[in-house]
């Protein structure tokens, strides 16, 4: 769906502006589905360790990332004009946010895709519904506009991410407040 989405964007140049940020949030949906475990009662006992077990399922990020590249490359292709540079950052922050708010969940539940992906989808799309919000937080990067980077957001996302997933993985458990998933 995102591809369709994204391949949209890049046909008609004048609706990229929406549909391409729509694109890179599905394609972070698509990424917190990659640590969906349905045997995890029985994979949690096996001798190997989440470490290991997360760095496998990471590997599944190569086809969201590559989705979104095929979609900035159509785009480019078609002779769009954006900051290719933060496009590319936004793609990968949009994907590794899925992959880390699935991390941080896996520690409560087997299955974690539909909670993490749902909250993904609602706090980007939030960022370009609401309109306190989108006057100061950019997510996509759009060429000569008014308004705020998306790269200090994304990079700031990255690193958050980046700490997530190592506390998630290092078995360390979640804050007690925490302590269920509805």
């Amino acid at each position: 769906m995102a591809v369709v989405v994204g391949g949209c964007g890049a046909a008609f140049p004048p609706a990229a502006i929406v549909l391409l940020p729509v694109c890179f949030v599905l394609l972070a949906a698509a990424a917190a589905f990659t640590l969906d475990e349905p045997a995890s009662l029985v994979v949690d006992v096996t001798p190997t360790g989440p470490v290991r077990r997360t760095g496998i399922r990471a590997v599944a990020l190569l086809a969201p990332l590559a989705a979104g590249a095929l979609v900035l490359l159509a785009a480019a292709l078609r002779g769009q004009v954006l900051p290719w540079a933060a496009a590319g950052l936004a793609l990968a922050g949009n994907v590794l946010l899925g992959f880390a708010v699935a991390c941080v969940l896996r520690t409560r539940t087997g299955e974690p895709g539909a909670v993490a992906g749902t909250a993904v989808v609602l706090v980007l799309m939030a960022t370009s519904l609401v309109p306190q919000v989108a006057r100061w937080v950019r997510t996509f990067p759009a060429s000569g506009a008014d308004g705020p980077s998306s790269d200090p957001v994304w990079w700031i996302v990255l690193a958050v991410c980046a700490v997530a997933i190592a506390i998630s993985i290092g078995g360390r458990s979640l804050p007690r407040w925490m302590s269920s998933l509805p």
